[in-house]
């Protein structure tokens, strides 16, 4: 099909990548892309997607490096690639690189990310500064990052410093009272009547919130 298009249009090939990484095929989406006459920033993030997605890790940090300007989707797409296939450390160092050379491409994302690394890995110490990088950054009231934060907090034992910052927040949704319900009741914090209170003061509840308060109860 590209040898009877005489001016590709970077769009479709772009939207051809993007398929072909649906498919994990890795082979046909690289033909696409080595065919765009001047790849533009959706072309690199479609490629490099696809070696994020299917943990070809040192081909992913090719792709990186040859990026003329990475976005947050890059950087991310990076980090999780790392993230999802065992290279922990690799992930922290690229999101320490993020914040020395593109902190103005850090977003939620970012964030939600390096969180549940720490949860997976157990990282106390790089969770809490992950917590003052959100604040610096501007993130802390951000609903999304913040259920993060707390499900991080709550799972390693953390309860104080996730009360601490639910306490704080100028606006909560369902998810992140729900995700502070099933902190304070996991069995190791046994903060029923905490619990309870938080339930019975909100002005919205769904099924998960329900749920959560009969399980604990039981």
């Amino acid at each position: 099909m590209l040898k009877t298009v005489t001016h590709p249009e970077i769009f479709l090939l772009n939207n051809l990548i993007s398929t072909y990484s649906k498919l994990g095929n890795l082979e046909y989406a690289h033909r696409v892309f080595d065919h765009i006459p001047q790849s533009n920033l959706f072309s690199w993030n479609a490629i490099l997607s696809i070696y994020s997605k299917l943990g070809r890790l040192s081909q992913m940090q090719q792709i990186f490096d040859l990026m003329p300007f990475p976005d947050g989707a890059s950087w991310n797409l990076a980090i999780s690639g790392y993230a999802n296939y065992g290279s922990s450390t690799d992930a922290v160092g690229v999101y320490k690189l993020m914040l020395k050379d593109a902190a103005m491409n850090l977003n939620q994302i970012t964030f939600s990310t390096m969180l549940i690394l720490c949860l997976n890995c157990r990282w106390m110490d790089l969770g809490r500064q992950i917590h003052g990088q959100i604040l610096k950054f501007g993130f802390g009231s951000y609903v999304f990052v913040g259920s993060h934060l707390l499900d991080m907090y709550a799972k390693l034992g953390l309860i104080f410093d996730a009360k601490g910052y639910y306490d704080e927040m100028p606006e909560r949704n369902v998810v992140m009272c729900n995700t502070m319900i099933t902190g304070l009741m996991l069995e190791r914090h046994g903060m029923v009547e905490e619990s309870k209170h938080l339930f019975h003061s909100l002005k919205e509840r769904d099924s998960i919130s329900w749920t959560t308060m009969i399980s604990g109860l039981m």
